[in-house]
């Protein structure tokens, strides 16, 4: 996910869908005074942080908003940031030292918001460990994330097929660690619990994110694509054809019959949780 000003030109969907989220798990949040700082975590080019957060924060809240990719970071450095209110700095979840890392010293933070980032994360645990490390005692955390889809269900297959086998040998860094599980809500929250916190929702919520055209789409989908870049030029389009091929068969994208928008098609799992 290196592609920020394709990710942040074709995701504004994502961007409504994170507010829809907010806005409904948003009166489950407490907010002590003198305000915490806020993390955005895994903010991609800085839209959520910017759109969707800054503005509905308490007056006088810093937010700081971090991703693994320093490409996204610097994009939201130079398109996202505002004065005073919004802080960019780098930083990959499951950081060995995270008490040396740039986002440590905003710490303790009230709340941490994790928009579909999780599914991404090679360890699950470990990554929710880190955001309790994070979060003030009483603080909340906010995660969206990607329970099961056919479009990453997709890689398993593409992992498969001679042709695509070479750049996709790692493919299971790249589905949903929930993928096949029956009852992901459940092995969640089970998660959180094990680790310290309060679970105040965790709902398995099927969406479609809207795409306006198959190509706004395309684009979309090859900006958070991981292997894009490990196959050749002259065979980058053959494998995102392959991919949306596989995925459509997976039932993980869709289009309408008549008209020119487009789907991808997922089940989120959609959730609160308070550090104890």
């Amino acid at each position: 996910m290196d592609k920020p000003e394709m990710y942040s030109r074709n995701g504004a969907d994502l961007v409504v869908t994170a507010a829809k989220y907010v806005d409904q798990l948003w009166p489950l949040l407490t907010w002590p005074e003198p305000p915490l700082p806020a993390l955005d975590i895994g903010c991609g080019p800085g839209d959520i942080a910017s759109k969707v957060l800054a503005p509905r924060l308490p007056p006088g809240t810093k937010l700081v908003a971090c991703d693994i990719s320093p490409e996204m970071v610097e994009f939201g450095r130079q398109h996202n940031s505002l004065t005073g209110a919004i802080t960019f700095e780098r930083l990959d979840l499951l950081e060995p030292d995270l008490e040396n890392s740039a986002v440590w010293q905003y710490t303790p933070f009230g709340k941490v918001f994790a928009f579909m980032l999780m599914h991404w994360v090679p360890d699950t645990r470990r990554g929710v460990q880190n955001v309790h490390k994070l979060l003030s005692i009483g603080g909340e955390a906010i995660f969206t994330m990607i329970a099961n889809t056919g479009l990453l269900a997709a890689y398993e297959e593409m992992a498969k097929d001679p042709r695509w086998a070479q750049y996709t040998q790692d493919v299971e860094k790249f589905v949903p660690p929930y993928q096949h599980s029956e009852d992901p809500a459940n092995e969640f929250r089970r998660l959180l619990q094990s680790e310290g916190f309060q679970v105040l929702r965790c709902d398995l919520s099927p969406h479609s994110f809207v795409c306006a055209s198959e190509a706004e789409r395309r684009d979309l989908l090859t900006s958070v694509c991981p292997f894009v870049n490990r196959v050749p030029e002259d065979l980058k389009d053959d494998f995102i054809d392959d991919w949306i091929q596989c995925a459509e068969k997976l039932k993980g994208l869709s289009k309408d019959a008549e008209g020119p928008k487009c789907y991808i098609d997922i089940a989120s799992l959609v959730v609160a949780a308070r550090k104890l």
